[in-house]
């Protein structure tokens, strides 16, 4: 009931006053040993965390904007020494970890058992420290020694709490006179609530101001020990929270730790956070080996949210950015030798496992955050240039010296990988993943390393040359021997042909497919391409079930790390000069049909199967290029499989398919078109292709007529986008459409589309193989028919203006192939009579079906007849076209006679429409068709006009 009220904004204001006993109840209530108890209680402090903070975003991806200790205090002057209580209780809570480990080493000794007490104080259960079997893990023990067991319930409840404030600018307990914050000022004039934007308690509900010269206020905690006396100047102070929040750090329970830290950084003023964090670093690295790793890691958790709260949502700042640089960044990197030049312990050469792996890793998750790619939030808005000049070149004298001294040794190294691989060593895989981040960047640095005649090493930034100490050098002539460009081939490929680290392998793929994507290709002149395609045509295969131990290359286990190799082979294939006798494949069918093969087994990962369709459209033009010009068997068989995957493609624009099936055959059919437009313009550096099989042309056409319908916004809009780019204007989706079916106007010389009419006869009848064209009407006509045929119709197909653009596109063709090619407009002609049997077909069945409905009194019809039922409407429109069509082809047809029956019997079927009293009235629509379908009948013979068979296809707009 309390979280109903809390959650009900129309008492938004009613509620404040009992927000504090509500904090009090809810923290009180999760020490319950009843799960209902506690269950409730968490639901209602969630509900207040939002009355007071509200729903804002998860703190890593938007700007923290939130209300500082001061407000919240100000406005609840119990919390402060409630919660206090609290952490203190959590505090000695955690000190009992240490005794009882102790307790357990000496029970340990002679087989003992451990007494354990429950919160209440009660004898609990007596745990048998005897010793276990080799090999066996007592998880009782376990969680008693990670501590887990003493938390107490409302420690995290505190923390959390703690975190969601916003760090003042200044402490006021430190602050000089007349220094305040200007958050604060308002909080203690009017003593509201939080007003950040995201709250949803910024209701303007306003309580008496605190009085900040009443009595101190005094706490008894749970243990009858009287708490810190608080009175109201120490209250608006965080220095009581901050010092118990950093008793949590050295925490044995790793989210503890996390959770501390978060708390510690709001509880730090903005003017004493670069000082508090340089702190921290130098105490680490005072501190040595004599720490423990625990301890370490906590450290290191408090610099990293003291940073990302501080500095990056610390706002623009030009001397919180300054402060970076000229104190943290050296502190940071001091820590290096420490911390990171020790992984070379993977050699083997000490004990394999390093319990400095965790701490490792998050000492290089603050470095690749804040430190690798610093240009990109340092010097945005920076005006000083020193500070931009100095920025530059600590930065990348500090990634240049990363990359030789440490991270090209260790990364290169098979044996130092393999070695961290091993089970033994868990906590390596995130290390090497930072790792490869942190090397990623430093090759993407545009900085290059100068190497003079007398060993030194300077850098040369912009053209500009520095020395050691950042003074100005003489420039380098271009192209200079001393200029050191470096090769990342020996780490990636190390990294790729190491099939443990998942992770830092689809990073570097992630990284090469996003170079070629941006056309940075200059990474890929230094590594030579051929090593790199020599790995990506491997994991391209489909991976080996037992691999064996020899030093071939195997495709990747993982199936993410193969699409990944496979999707950025796919791009290498458009943006460089490869042609079959570049890529290393021997025969060019037995790769494509290994391709075929994976993409119809059972289990082919989606991942997989969606970056190998987009393959296969890079690598038609090196098939085409595979058979010799004079051999016409070879020929034939490429022809055969470019048309086996144009229908494949055709099959997964299906709106049936999944998305990702579709997203992946935009892709390629962009990829292939814009391949087939770079060698149609005649580049020299290809080898001579074969012609592209037309039927494979007319289904990938169709397959943008289909996406471009799709019913995802995505697939429609890229499919629209590159179309408009290629005509280089603004297309919607719907006029893509019709300028698809406009510039489909192939020579009357080459051949005829037999496919693309086909397909396009099919969908005017729409009758599938399986199914009668009175089994079709007695549907659309059944009024126990379902209401919706499918579960999730697409809106975005226009079927009316789709039928119409079918109509369009085969006169289209019935006009141009009439003079050179009469046998096939004559099968056109044949094959579209089968919509005027249709026509005849439906009069019939609604005839009987009417009848049979008067018997049974039952009413037939729509409100303007019965062809005004929907799905009988539609069929009768595309039947109508298509009995348009017939009348087009045959004032085209050499055989007269035939032309003549045609005719005739087009306008029989009309005159059955138009004369039977029992359809009337018929829809205004069908009726004018029908009518429109005589004068068409009662024409010359003369060939009719292409203007005149479209003059009223008044869905069209833009053909």
């Amino acid at each position: 009931m309390l979280r109903a009220l809390l959650d009900d904004h129309t008492l938004a204001s009613d509620v404040v006053p009992y927000v504090e006993q509500a904090f009090v109840l809810a923290l009180t209530g999760l020490r319950s040993r009843r799960w209902a108890i506690r269950n409730v209680c968490g639901l209602l402090y969630a509900a207040l965390t939002r009355r007071v903070f509200g729903n804002s975003r998860a703190r890593e991806e938007t700007k923290y904007d939130g209300i500082t200790g001061r407000e919240l205090f100000t406005r609840f002057p119990g919390l402060h020494p409630f919660l206090t209580n609290q952490l203190e209780d959590a505090v000695d809570r955690m000190a009992e970890i240490d005794t009882m480990q102790e307790t357990q080493q000496l029970a340990a000794g002679d087989g003992g058992v451990i007494e354990v007490t429950d919160d209440e104080g009660d004898a609990g259960q007596r745990v048998s420290n005897s010793p276990l079997p080799m090999g066996a893990v007592d998880p009782v023990s376990a969680v008693l020694r990670s501590g887990a067991r003493f938390i107490h319930p409302s420690l995290y409840p505190c923390l959390i709490l703690l975190a969601r404030l916003q760090p003042s600018l200044a402490d006021t307990s430190h602050a000089s006179e007349g220094t305040t914050d200007k958050h604060d000022s308002a909080a203690e004039a009017a003593g509201v609530v939080a007003t950040s934007p995201h709250s949803e308690s910024a209701t303007g509900a306003v309580a008496p101001p605190m009085n900040l010269d009443r009595e101190p206020l005094t706490r008894v905690n749970e243990r009858n020990s009287t708490v810190h006396v608080t009175s109201a100047s120490t209250m608006l102070s965080m220095y009581s929270f901050t010092e118990l929040v950093e008793t949590c750090i050295d925490s044995p329970v790793f989210k503890t730790r996390e959770m501390a830290a978060r708390a510690f950084a709001a509880l730090v003023p903005s003017e004493r956070a670069a000082a508090t964090v340089v702190a921290l670093l130098r105490s680490m690295r005072e501190a040595g080996a004599n720490a423990a790793a625990n301890m370490y890691h906590g450290t290191l958790c408090q610099v990293h949210e003291l940073l990302r709260v501080h500095w990056h949502r610390g706002g623009d700042d030009d001397g919180m950015r300054r402060a970076f640089m000229t104190q943290i960044f050296p502190a940071l990197t001091a820590l290096w030798p420490v911390l990171v030049q020790s992984v070379d312990r993977y050699s083997g050469s000490e004990d394999t496992f390093d319990p400095t792996d965790v701490v490792r890793h998050k000492y290089l998750v603050i470095v690749n955050e804040f430190v690798a790619r610093g240009e990109s939030w340092i010097l945005p808005g920076i005006g000083d240039a020193a500070l931009v000049r100095t920025t530059r070149l600590l930065l990348s004298r500090f990634r240049l010296t990363m990359l030789y001294g440490t991270l090209h040794p260790v990364l290169s190294s098979a044996h130092v990988l393999a070695q961290a691989g091993t089970p033994q060593t868990p906590g390596a895989f995130g290390t090497v993943l930072e790792l490869m981040r942190l090397f990623l960047a430093c090759v993407d640095d545009c900085a290059m390393a100068v190497l003079r005649d007398d060993g030194a090493v300077q850098l040369q930034i912009d053209g500009d040359v520095f020395d050691e100490h950042g003074a100005n050098m003489s420039p380098v002539p271009a192209g200079d021997p001393s200029e050191v460009l470096y090769n990342p081939w020996p780490v990636l490929g190390s990294v790729l042909a190491n099939n443990d680290f998942y992770e830092a392998k689809l990073l570097a793929l992630e990284w090469m497919l996003d170079h070629a994507q941006n056309d940075r290709m200059d990474v890929f002149e230094r590594m030579g391409i051929d090593n790199l395609l020599a790995y990506l045509i491997t994991d391209s295969h489909a991976p080996v079930v037992a691999q064996n131990d020899s030093a071939e290359l195997q495709p990747s286990r993982d199936p993410l790390v193969r699409a990944a190799a496979i999707r950025l082979l796919a791009r290498l294939c458009t943006k460089l000069d490869i042609d079959a006798r570049t890529l290393p494949v021997r025969d060019m069918l037995s790769y494509w049909d290994d391709i075929v093969g994976q993409l119809a087994a059972q289990f082919c990962p989606l991942s997989v199967a969606t970056a190998l369709v987009e393959l296969q459209a890079a690598l038609v033009h090196l098939l085409l290029q595979y058979p010799d010009a004079q051999d016409t068997a070879m020929i034939n068989e490429v022809n055969r499989r470019m048309f086996a995957w144009a229908q494949q493609i055709y099959s997964w624009t299906d709106s049936e398919r999944a998305v990702p099936y579709r997203h992946a055959v935009s892709r390629a059919l962009i990829t292939y078109s814009a391949i087939k437009r770079y060698i149609e313009a005649g580049s020299s550096n290809h080898l001579p292709t074969a012609p592209v099989d037309a039927p494979s042309e007319e289904i990938m056409r169709l397959c943008y007529w289909r996406l471009l319908q799709d019913d995802d916004a995505d697939i429609r809009e890229f499919i629209a986008h590159n179309i408009s780019q290629r005509l280089g204007r603004e297309l919607a989706c719907d006029q893509a459409c019709e300028k698809l079916v406009l510039d489909f106007r192939p020579p009357a010389d080459s051949p005829f589309p037999a496919t693309y009419v086909q397909n396009r006869l099919e969908y005017i009848l729409g009758v599938s193989s399986d199914e009668s064209v009175a089994d079709r009407v007695e549907l659309a006509i059944n009024p126990d028919r379902a209401l919706f045929v499918h579960e999730n119709p697409n809106i975005y197909i226009d079927e009316p203006r789709n039928v119409q653009l079918a109509y369009y596109s085969l006169v289209t063709m019935a006009d141009i192939f009439a003079g050179s090619q009469p046998q096939h407009v004559t099968e056109m002609a044949r094959q579209s009579f089968g919509c005027v049997e249709a026509l005849e077909t439906a009069h019939r069945v609604l005839i009987k079906s009417r009848k049979l409905a008067l018997e049974r009194g039952v009413v037939l019809g729509g409100v303007l007849g019965v062809t005004s039922l929907s799905s009988l409407f539609e069929l009768l429109q595309s039947w109508i076209l298509g009995a348009r069509l017939v009348l087009f082809a045959a004032t085209r047809l050499e055989d007269r006679d035939e032309a003549l029956k045609m005719t005739e019997r087009v306008a029989q079927v009309v005159d059955l429409w138009l004369t039977s009293s029992e359809l009337q009235p018929l829809h205004p629509w069908i009726a004018r068709a029908l009518n429109r379908l005589c004068d068409m009948a009662a024409m010359d013979q003369e060939p009719m006009s292409i203007d005149n068979a479209v003059s009223d296809l008044f869905l069209l707009t833009y053909v």
